[in-house]
């Protein structure tokens, strides 16, 4: 298990800062949709495909079934949790001084006790809850507040999408362990491992370097369709081999997409991944303020469509050229349909993953954030196609 290590002061006081600055952002959002009092609720799973409301309001990573960090527009916010045992640290971790626990039978009455104690039944309530959300909770809340609450998602979704400081310090964290944690695969793949046990060292590995999470695709072929969990193939000699690691540190996901060889490249495999590191160059640059997702995905698109392969471009070969991993927000995708508009200060990965006919499925791909000069990597390098000799 990671020994647990001491945040800095300065790292304290910016997370303290953070966290002030984000109930402040929150609480102008409820003003103008006319909510009093938000609720983000947990369910206790976070993901880097979902957002988690509560954790991204509270700074507590929650280990019972229920957790609610309620927001009111004045007042001071509370959180209640579950089970009774984790208060303590959650008293510790919570950027919420005010903690309440109870047992998870208990939660909604201990909610509506909370409300009704600081006087703000009656008062206009909005729920946030990512997808983490009951049918039974999302039901339970129009009797616990005695009203059908405003929808949150959007609310506090817009307000995380922006990274602050103390989101930035985790950020720039986990793409450092990321980075440190390839380059060590790079020293210890060899052929004649098991795909799983290629895995499992570096799940290992990115764990022991601090990240508290990780989503992690690894596969490898001679010609890959696809990259996908790790199974119980040999690597062999000439092998693709394929990682997707998306490490975490305090919620905030972050992800790489990296393409090696066990050998020596074939000229035909440079020339197909500088295609794929074309497009994403190309991505980057179109990627500024006010441009929306749509026109970088075409412009991601087009020099893999003018070598021959537009219909590779494509469901079901692709998906997405990009996406956000946020702690408190999913924008925006890179994709044609997404509707998002790209805004300084949003950060997400950009990855022109692409089948090749010749090739296969190779990856590319950058945590990103935009800038006015475009969508810059935060990675020290930028991946190239790696040689495992």
């Amino acid at each position: 298990m990671t020994a647990a290590v001491a945040m800095p002061v300065s790292d304290a006081s910016v997370r303290a800062e953070s966290y002030a600055g984000r109930h402040r952002r929150l609480r102008d959002a409820m003003h103008a949709a006319g909510a009093e009092v938000l609720i983000a609720y947990g369910a206790g799973m976070h993901s880097f495909i979902g957002s988690n409301p509560a954790w991204y309001v509270s700074g507590f990573k929650q280990m019972g079934s229920h957790t609610a960090a309620v927001l009111p527009l004045d007042g001071g916010p509370f959180l209640v949790i579950t089970p009774k045992w984790d208060l303590g640290r959650a008293k510790d971790r919570s950027a919420i001084p005010d903690v309440l626990a109870c047992e998870a039978e208990d939660f909604s009455a201990t909610v509506r006790d909370a409300l009704l104690a600081r006087g703000l039944l009656g008062k206009r309530f909005a729920v946030a809850a990512g997808v983490q959300q009951t049918r039974a909770m999302s039901e339970a809340w129009p009797v616990l507040l005695d009203q059908t609450p405003l929808d949150a998602e959007r609310l506090v979704s817009d307000v995380a999408r922006i990274r602050d400081p103390w989101s930035m310090i985790c950020t720039r964290r986990a793409v450092e362990i990321a980075e440190e944690s390839y380059d060590w695969l790079l020293q210890t793949a060899r052929p004649g491992m098991w795909e799983h046990q290629v895995a499992g060292d570096l799940e290992a590995h990115i764990r022991d370097l601090g990240a508290e999470d990780n989503f992690q695709l690894m596969s490898a072929s001679q010609h890959n369709r696809s990259v996908h969990m790790p199974t119980h193939r040999l690597l062999a000699e000439g092998d693709i081999l394929l990682g997707e690691i998306t490490p975490a540190v305090d919620g905030e996901f972050i992800q790489i997409c990296r393409t090696a060889v066990f050998g020596e490249p074939t000229d035909e495999l440079r020339e197909k991944f500088a295609l794929l590191d074309e497009a994403l160059r190309a991505g980057m640059k179109a990627a500024k303020p006010g441009v929306p997702a749509a026109e970088v995905v075409e412009v991601i698109n087009r020099p893999i469509a003018e070598a021959g392969y537009t219909r590779y471009t494509k469901p079901p070969f692709m998906r997405t050229r990009g996406h956000s991993m946020a702690l408190g927000s999913m924008d925006p995708e890179i994709a044609v349909d997404s509707g998002h508009v790209m805004e300084k200060g949003v950060v997400f990965v950009m990855h022109p993953n692409q089948y090749i006919p010749e090739t296969g499925y190779l990856m590319c791909g950058e945590p990103v954030i935009i800038t006015d000069a475009g969508a810059e990597p935060l990675t020290r390098k930028m991946g190239e196609l790696y040689s495992i000799t």
